[in-house]
């Protein structure tokens, strides 16, 4: 994530776990620590907090999100899709109704123009304004904040929405233009009437101090007591941490934050938007990518085939230090020192000197270690985990490995085909964001070895442009840990080259995909999986151009791991190069199947919607591509369409944009192939998904229909699962065509419950149904001939839905509605949301849970036949917090409460609904759910120090109750007690 990405120990009883599951196989003897499951001696330490951001549900299933949409969004969007053909991309943001996305896939918006770049967009601003959604005022609010020419000659322009001298945070509007003058896409999804939103806005009541250690305090870090200084509406203080005003959209209006990045300590680093009126979050990003073991194949590391013997190198010749620097904190691309401390500041005796100034020849050598571990045999060791201090031999050299990597890696990205330059968001001294290389990070933290929060790690934080990342470099094995407890090499990670490219590349992916106002949007998990597959895609990708590995016709040869994780698996579940459908030994899957994985699994390669493991999916696509497109036009091609991709992508958003790309670089003259390749890996023309926030897409394996493809329609009727009855009004749409690609293939129900979608072509689509209110969601399959289709659904009705009349009685416990985490979020149909409540009787940690009660009324008195839970954590709070023990209770009137189910959900049972049969409860009118813990492992132990948000917090993502329902009963006259 944007970022600092984490690689995960795979250790039996030595390190503490993180919140992430090991994607790769496990080797034997070693345990995969999964989310809130520490190892029984491991210290414990405070989870990470998620993502959060009032703007959106967020999660991995949101059926009920279409329901938000501003209204008249999906008329206009069928309006553009009228003007702009069948082949048209339009996507209205459901907050501001204008576009998130607004292109085509076999042309651009505009004919050629001798114009510049900015009078182009502007001209059409003001011609389709309403169209847009925008009015003519709107356009004095827009700033000019960037304008380049990338190494293609398309021009990206990005203008703020500025009001009294306060931006927007997140909207505004981007453009992409060709060196024809062609518009080929818009997006940004500026927002309306915004001067006249901003007078009715409240008065800033909060300070940026205060907002800083509001956002400290958020996270469970505290703030520096560093130097403040202020500049107009920013202050910025001597460890880099900002606060800036900033305007900020909400679904409840325009409200005035600050944006803050705030250090929090050690690898807390996070961006917020802080209430400036209430003080209250409004938007938490972390800014850290905490990766599953990113040691992949290497071309330089110690040893290797090829690449794997020290050379001279003149690091001043090659431009990456200047004449007159003395260390190599003062390098042209990337400031290094050993952080042994893990301050995030050059103490002394931390820096490196200039290599080579002594007069001496070359300097720093590596001294290879032939003890403490087995691995040392066979593998360069570059420290011993049973000798304390061993890592000071290499410690010069350690520094100056990790900076001639990234210092290289650099002017890679900066050339053709790539073109990562300064204008596009690199990173460089003279721009003021070199890399803050910290090596050795905290390799001092536990006397003169590394603690449990400092092994086995490498990570980096990406905030916008102008402000200098920080790249985090660890070493490799816990001390005291055998090599079945921890089987990764006693190696720096800063020797391996592909753990830094893999960790650079994240620098390039969250300054390309971003909003108008450069902040990164690899935010959900299609996001953030394309995030993870970027940066193996780019690291594998230069070491096969390179020539330090090789890639023949044979399949599962590019394997990541042949260092750190001494040659094994631990790292991704196979390589990168496993095509559909191989036989091969190599890539085979976690279940004993082999062949490469496709669209459709996103949440089937270890069993859960994860970054890393879903990232597979596309990294593996990419290197279809590189196959068949090569090095060259595949790297232009998706780097081109990182910067042409819509806010928060999902693969079909990425996949569009390098359609796009194809159209604007090379006039469409690899189209075909990339729909080739796309196809046949699930995501087809008639692919869907909700959003980037979708775990389960539906895919498709169709190219594009030619136009005399013969067409047919698809008819059905929907009814109620229970009664039969047909239900009105409710759409009805074929995969990939109802989010404003690839046509309308839509349709709504009539009063009897019967729908018809002409004009499709013949083949077999994937049918998505968006449920109306009170019912869950159905999606099925329709093959299409000649004479068309029949395709009926039944729908179950959920009677806790909200939508569907259900209300909350009572719900235990603060209520945290204002931050979209209250009781009604866990009767919204999503699974994305939730009910967020205190684990005891206030929000401070305890290890003695109080019991919580969710009481609901039911809009009916219902027979219930079955509840179904998701007890997942939900609003960024951490696994722990889901629900643990429960009791499921139903009841005529209030008074007279029956038993229906109790039990224990586990991490297994998260994100998805457990369904529970209930037999005997008739007439019901209310329900009861009670969280009786959260799934803090042993909770005298790791509570209430507050080392789990289980400690503090309990949550629900979801309840829903099945059955059949009698007439709706006056429930305001049951609950006071008149009935």
């Amino acid at each position: 994530m944007h970022r600092r990405r984490r690689l995960i120990p795979l250790l039996a009883g030595a390190l503490c776990a993180s919140s992430l599951l090991a994607a790769g196989p496990v080797p034997a003897g070693a345990t995969p620590l999964g989310p809130g499951k520490p190892s029984p001696s491991a210290p414990s330490k405070p989870e990470r907090k998620g993502d959060l951001d009032v703007r959106s549900a967020g999660g991995a299933a949101q059926p009920g999100a279409q329901q938000r949409s501003r209204p008249g969004t999906a008329a206009a969007e069928e309006r553009w899709r009228a003007v702009l053909g069948d082949q048209a991309v339009v996507q209205l943001d459901p907050l501001t109704g204008t576009p998130r996305m607004l292109a085509r896939l076999d042309g651009f918006l505009t004919g050629r123009s001798g114009s510049s770049a900015e009078k182009v967009v502007l001209r059409y601003l003001r011609k389709h304004a309403t169209e847009l959604g925008l009015q003519p005022g709107d356009l004095d609010t827009l700033v000019l904040r960037k304008n380049y020419k990338d190494v293609a000659g398309i021009r990206h322009l990005s203008w703020v929405q500025v009001v009294g001298g306060v931006p927007v945070f997140g909207n505004g509007l981007k453009a992409n233009v060709t060196k024809r003058g062609e518009i080929i896409s818009l997006e940004g999804a500026p927002i309306e009437d915004l001067a006249n939103q901003a007078a009715a806005a409240g008065p800033a009541t909060v300070s940026a101090d205060q907002s800083r250690r509001a956002a400290a305090t958020d996270v469970g870090g505290r703030v520096a007591d560093v130097r403040q200084t202020r500049k107009g509406a920013r202050s910025v203080w001597a460890n880099r941490d900002s606060a800036s005003l900033v305007w900020f959209l909400t679904p409840g209006g325009l409200r005035r934050g600050w944006s803050t990045r705030v250090q929090a300590g050690g690898t807390l680093d996070y961006q917020h938007v802080i209430d400036a009126s209430s003080g209250a979050v409004l938007l938490r990003h972390d800014l850290v990518d905490f990766a599953n073991g990113d040691a992949l194949v290497y071309d330089n590391y110690p040893g290797a085939p090829r690449g794997g013997e020290q050379h001279r190198r003149n690091l001043v010749k090659a431009g990456y230090l200047g004449k007159d620097a003395e260390t190599l904190a003062g390098g042209t691309y990337v400031a290094a020192w050993s952080d042994i401390n893990d301050d995030d500041l050059q103490n002394p005796g931390e820096a490196v000197p200039v290599p080579g100034r002594s007069g001496d020849g070359a300097q720093y050598r590596l001294t290879p270690f032939t003890t403490g571990s087995a691995f040392c045999a066979t593998t360069v060791c570059t420290w011993d985990p049973t000798e304390k201090g061993s890592w000071k031999v290499n410690r010069e050299a350690d520094v100056t490995q990790g900076f001639y990597f990234t210092s290289r890696y650099h002017d890679y990205l900066k050339a053709k085909p790539f073109g990562f330059t300064r204008s596009a968001g690199n990173f460089e001294a003279r721009g003021g964001d070199a890399v803050q290389l910290n090596a050795l990070d905290g390799a001092a933290t536990d006397g003169d070895m590394p603690d449990a929060n400092h092994v086995d790690n490498a990570n980096m934080s990406t905030p916008p442009d102008g402000t200098p990342p920080t790249m985090q470099m660890y070493l490799f094995h816990a001390p005291g840990a055998t090599d079945d407890e921890d089987p990764f090499v006693p190696a720096s990670s800063a020797f391996d080259a592909d753990v830094i490219l893999h960790e650079y590349t994240h620098g390039l992916s969250n300054r390309l995909v971003v909003d108008a106002t450069g902040t990164s949007t690899l935010n959900s998990v299609q996001a953030g999986s394309m995030g993870e597959a970027w940066s193996d895609y780019y690291a594998q990708d230069y070491l096969v151009h390179s020539g330090f590995e090789r890639d023949t016709s044979a399949a599962g040869e590019i394997l990541t791991g042949r260092y750190v994780a001494a040659g094994q698996s631990l790292i991704r579940t196979m390589p990168i190069d496993c095509p559909v459908g191989t036989t091969s030994e190599a890539c085979t899957r976690l279940d004993g199947s082999r062949g490469g994985y496709t669209y459709g699994e996103l949440s089937a390669v270890i069993g859960e919607a994860e970054v890393h493991a879903s990232g597979e999916i596309w990294g593996q696509t990419l290197w279809d591509l590189r196959r068949t497109l090569g090095h060259k036009v595949t790297g232009a091609l998706v780097t081109r369409a990182m910067e042409l991709s819509p806010a928060d992508p999902s693969f079909l958003d990425m996949r569009n944009a390098i359609v796009q790309a194809d159209l604007a670089v090379y006039k469409g003259k690899h189209t075909k192939t990339v729909w080739k390749v796309f196809a046949h890996r699930g995501m087809g023309f008639f692919a869907g998904t909700t959003d980037a926030a979708d775990a389960r897409p539906v895919e498709d394996f169709s190219r594009p229909p030619g136009k005399s493809t013969p067409r047919a329609a698809i008819t059905g009727r929907v009814t109620d699962s229970v009664t039969g009855l047909g239900l009105a009004d409710v759409r009805v749409a074929v995969g990939g065509h109802d989010s404003g690609f690839g046509g309308d293939y839509t349709a709504r129900t009539d009063a009897d419950g019967r729908y018809r979608i002409d004009h499709v072509a013949a083949g077999t689509y994937p049918v998505v149904l968006t449920s109306p209110a009170g019912y869950l969601p159905a999606s099925r399959t329709a093959t299409v001939t000649t004479d068309g289709a029949e395709v009926d659904y039944a729908l179950r009705r959920d009677w806790a839905a909200a939508n569907g009349g259900a209300q909350v009685v009572s719900a235990g416990g603060p209520d945290f509605t204002p931050y979209g985490c209250g009781p009604l979020a866990a009767l919204d149909t999503s699974l994305g949301t939730g009910w967020v409540t205190t684990s005891g009787d206030e929000e401070v940690p305890t290890n003695k849970p109080t019991p919580k009660a969710l009481v609901v009324a039911l809009p009916a008195a219902v027979d219930v036949q079955a509840v179904a839970v998701d007890p997942a954590a939900t609003c960024g709070v951490a696994g722990s917090a889901s629900t643990g023990d429960y009791r499921i209770e139903t009841s005529p009137d209030l008074k007279a409460w029956t038993t229906v189910s109790e039990g224990t959900f586990t991490a297994e049972d998260r994100g998805r609904l457990n369904e529970i049969a209930v037999k005997g409860s008739t007439g019901t009118r209310f329900v009861r759910f009670t969280a009786l813990s959260p799934q803090v492992p042993d909770l005298a132990t790791n509570c209430p120090d507050g080392a789990y948000d289980g400690c503090v917090y309990m949550s629900l993502a979801e309840l829903v109750v099945y059955g059949s329902g009698s007439a709706a009963p006056d429930v305001a006259a049951v609950a006071s007690g008149r009935r």
